[in-house]
């Protein structure tokens, strides 16, 4: 059963190390979900357009002094630029900022449970799993193949041995499509609503 993640930025005490300033709330919430101590199990984040570039800022002060991660991108959203921006913004290296990162593209429901599948087989960093639910909403992949692709994808995030952030964008599903964000949210140890102070273009 998933849970509401009542946020306890207070107690979280991660510091940047360059800045020397404690960590945005974004950047806290999103370092404690990958935090690899905290054992496996998925964590949803949710909101709007825009949540995946929230992410990756939110991200970058940690990245540069921390642990490397995946970035599975089922909806083509990573935006390595903007990664870049901020990580000048703050001092950082960008080309150290990118190198912690192992991205990977998924360009339909298949694609992307294998990719999930194969995350047992590596070795265990955090995940970020990029709107994870796309895929399953383009009426262009057949219903029955969504389905059964979907249900790979579950199977494959239980098998993942570090944590997962699926970062879920809020958005109308299509008809007879409706359950597959319930069957996701379902299985995550927590579930945070946040809104997004930046849009895409």
């Amino acid at each position: 059963m998933a849970v509401v993640d009542p946020l306890p930025f207070l107690s979280i005490q991660m510091y940047s190390i360059r800045m020397g300033l404690l960590l945005a709330a974004s950047s806290r919430l999103i370092s404690q979900k990958l935090e690899p101590a905290g054992g496996r199990g998925l964590h949803v984040v949710h909101g709007p357009r825009g949540l995946s570039r929230w992410a990756l800022e939110a991200l970058c002060p940690v990245l540069e002094t921390t642990w490397p991660l995946y970035w599975v991108d089922a909806a083509n959203r990573f935006d390595a630029h903007a990664l870049s921006k901020r990580a000048r913004e703050l001092g950082m290296d960008p080309r150290t900022v990118l190198s912690r990162i192992q991205l990977a593209r998924a360009f339909n429901g298949f694609q992307l449970a294998a990719l999930v599948e194969g995350l047992a087989r590596r070795p265990p960093h955090p995940v970020v799993l990029a709107d994870p639910l796309a895929p399953f909403h383009d009426e262009d992949f057949s219903l029955e193949d969504a389905r059964r692709a979907f249900s790979g994808l579950l199977l494959g995030l239980a098998d993942v041995p570090g944590p997962v952030l699926a970062l879920v964008t809020d958005r109308p599903a299509p008809s007879q499509r409706e359950d597959f964000s319930p069957r996701l949210l379902k299985i995550a140890r927590s579930v945070i609503p946040v809104e997004c102070p930046i849009l895409e273009n």
